[in-house]
């Protein structure tokens, strides 16, 4: 199922004041789910496309993630967006992580999903100012066919076994 030569890293909308208005524990959680699985994604080669929604407003994505050239968007969907499918790479399995959880994270993933791309949600890096927006969110992606599942799974799914470097660097990163 975890391929790295098949999969790439959506970073949505991890912006400095959309994540100011995130409740903490929450926006904490996400930010590190994040910040290891573009880690990760890095590490092995993966390609990695961050979006940022209307940056006038919102600001630019938080300075620990350090985005390189995001995409910038209005689109709730950033497949919506023309210029998002020619950012991503030819491999069909797509990661997502991002804010908010029920809106621009979701549409994305519907898009993907209508586009033919298999779509990996990763739950704990992915954020909304309500619990039950969060959740609301999740259960939508889920049943239009996204897979949803925590960090870890997808951070060792990617690694394939124990051992080596960025196994150990995992291993610290997620105590």
């Amino acid at each position: 199922m975890f391929d790295p030569a098949q999969h790439q890293l959506v970073v949505i909308d991890f912006q400095e004041r959309l994540f100011a208005a995130m409740p903490e524990p929450q926006r904490d959680r996400a930010l590190k789910a994040t910040g290891n699985l573009l880690y990760l994604a890095r590490a092995l080669g993966m390609p990695v496309c961050f979006t940022e929604q209307y940056p006038q407003g919102l600001g630019p994505t938080v300075p620990s993630l350090a985005a390189t050239e995001p995409l910038v968007k209005n689109a709730f969907a950033a497949t919506d967006e023309e210029g998002f499918f020619p950012r991503l790479a030819d491999r069909r399995v797509v990661i997502l992580a991002g804010m908010e959880t029920h809106i621009c994270v979701a549409h994305t993933a519907t898009g993907l999903l209508a586009s033919g791309y298999q779509v990996i949600v990763a739950a704990d890096a992915c954020v909304s100012r309500q619990d039950a927006d969060w959740n609301h969110g999740l259960a939508w992606v889920k049943d239009a066919g996204a897979t949803v599942l925590p960090s870890e799974t997808i951070l060792f799914g990617l690694l394939g076994r124990a051992g080596g470097p960025h196994f150990k660097e995992v291993s610290r990163r997620i105590r």
